[in-house]
């Protein structure tokens, strides 16, 4: 009888043993278990629904921790977070006030194009199990997307150096069993070393992967009281932060501490790429400015960019021509006709700033910025076989996109504009033979060609004007209604 009770007492210990085993080895599959609720489990977590998401959640100092949120929303888009979150006991999540969020648009080659959209963004996180819930204050994110753990840092960084596939990691650490361990140890050592050593070196080219700058400003002229713009381009940063130089290149201040020297100095956009000042003093003159692109790596700065500033013209010059028809008019009939064609002249010259004067750039974001009109232009599809994007041009209110053949001959002009709609905006004062309306999704274009191809056609979409010319005034030649109807479903 007690040697029965001994031997059930011995096979509880070995299934006790065993189960205990069991649960250490399962352990190894899911991220170790938070301490407490102010613990986010270091390692890489999936969006649950859609699977596109993805966050990567480093352990930081002092309890902080660092994510990076990626989200390609397309073939030719991805827009990414990056953000340090503290653990608020009060309000039992984590929280973060320094969120970036960029932009990118990737071309047919696959470069990036970044856009910073904001850098001090504020949200939530809260952490259930192997579950954390993001809570982000952006009107443009749909807060309590819940991301799952997928696996550890280490395993994610073997992936990102093109290691072997990450099965043997976990196989080793899973078969160590109490039943064979004298067995299964010895293989242990073999496979870890392998893998593990050529993954470490992954994060070395990570490093130097600083921002590169492929456009630096240039110098700019201008008088005193005026404007100018100051652009710069990069691959692979995050942040954009302008600097101003002294002459003699002692004095380095950014752009939001440059008002301390320069008071009435208006400064536009200075932690973007493309910067513009107003209302520049003469006191600037001889400085310079760079740009300095940085990210988690590092930073990079541009090359300067020399302000040279003219004095304004000295008003010298106006009394002068007055006095000198003051002589003139002695005789009694003669100062009636003198003072009519003298001011002529001057209106003239005050004209001249009042006109729109187009500047051409490839870059839409410079047009853009300079029209102060945001524009999509079509697809690639949507234009007239041929036909290639030759420039942009923009003034104030108004974007146009050049399109052309090989040859120049074939053009097409697509503008925008929140100031200029009908004839002023498409300017094509050809005659035509048919003038028509048509409909497309509740817009009223208004066409004018010979009535089966349309060389100009105009429409108004809520306080924006719209003009789409193609070979204007050669009638015969313009587009069909189905190449409107493509170029304007894609235009915005």
């Amino acid at each position: 009888m007690r040697k029965q009770r001994i031997l059930i007492l011995l096979l509880l210990c070995i299934g006790i043993a065993f189960v205990l085993c069991g649960c250490k080895k399962n352990s190894n599959l899911q991220p170790q278990a938070a301490d407490d609720k102010a613990t986010i489990p270091e390692g890489v977590y999936v969006e649950e629904i859609a699977k596109r998401g993805t966050m990567i959640v480093t352990a930081g100092q002092t309890g902080s921790y660092t994510l990076r949120v990626e989200w390609p929303s397309s073939a030719f888009s991805r827009t990414s977070w990056e953000m340090t979150v503290r653990y608020d006991a009060e309000k039992q999540a984590f929280l973060y006030s320094d969120s970036v969020r960029v932009d990118t648009e990737y071309d047919q080659q696959g470069r990036g194009n970044d856009s910073v959209v904001y850098s001090h963004g504020t949200g939530s996180l809260r952490l259930s199990g192997s579950k954390l819930s993001w809570f982000p204050d952006d009107k443009d994110v749909t807060g309590g997307s819940i991301f799952v753990y997928e696996m550890s840092i280490e395993e994610y960084r073997r992936n990102q150096a093109g290691s072997v596939s990450p099965e043997p990691s976990p196989v080793v650490i899973i078969t160590p069993t109490p039943t064979k361990s004298p067995a299964i140890p010895t293989p242990t050592p073999a496979p870890t070393p392998a893998p593990v050593p050529s993954a470490l070196p992954s994060p070395t080219p990570e490093k130097s992967k600083l921002p590169i700058i492929t456009k630096n400003p240039t110098d700019e002229t201008v008088k005193a009281g005026g404007s100018c713009m100051f652009i710069a381009k990069y691959e692979n940063a995050i942040w954009a932060r302008w600097h101003f130089v002294s002459p003699d290149g002692k004095v380095d201040i950014q752009y939001d501490a440059i008002g301390t020297k320069f008071p009435d100095l208006v400064v536009i956009r200075g932690d973007y790429s493309d910067m513009r000042l107003q209302n520049i003093p003469y006191e600037l003159n001889g400085w310079r400015v760079y740009c300095r692109y940085s990210n988690n790596d590092g930073y990079v700065d541009t090359k300067t960019a020399l302000i040279t500033v003219q004095q304004a013209p000295a008003p010298t010059a106006t009394p002068t021509p007055v006095p000198t028809p003051t002589p003139t008019p002695d005789p009694a009939p003669t100062p009636d006709p003198a003072p009519i064609p003298e001011p002529t002249p001057e209106p003239t010259p005050d004209l001249g700033p009042i006109v729109n004067v187009w500047t051409e750039t490839t870059s839409i974001t410079e047009a853009t910025y300079g029209a102060g009109v945001n524009f999509t232009p079509p697809l690639q599809q949507a234009l007239p076989a041929g036909l290639t994007l030759k420039t942009f041009r923009y003034c104030t209110g108004t974007i146009e996109a050049d399109y052309t053949d090989e040859t120049g001959v074939t053009e097409l002009l697509i503008r925008k504009s929140n100031t200029d709609s009908g004839i002023n905006l498409h300017g094509d004062y050809n005659i035509y033979s048919k003038s028509w309306d048509h409909t497309l999704k509740g817009l009223t274009l208004h066409c004018a060609g010979d009535g089966n191809t349309v060389n100009t056609c105009w429409f108004d979409a809520g306080d924006m004007h719209f003009s789409i010319s193609f070979q204007m005034g050669k009638e015969g030649q313009g587009l069909t209604l189905d190449q409107i109807n493509s170029i304007v479903n894609c235009i915005q």
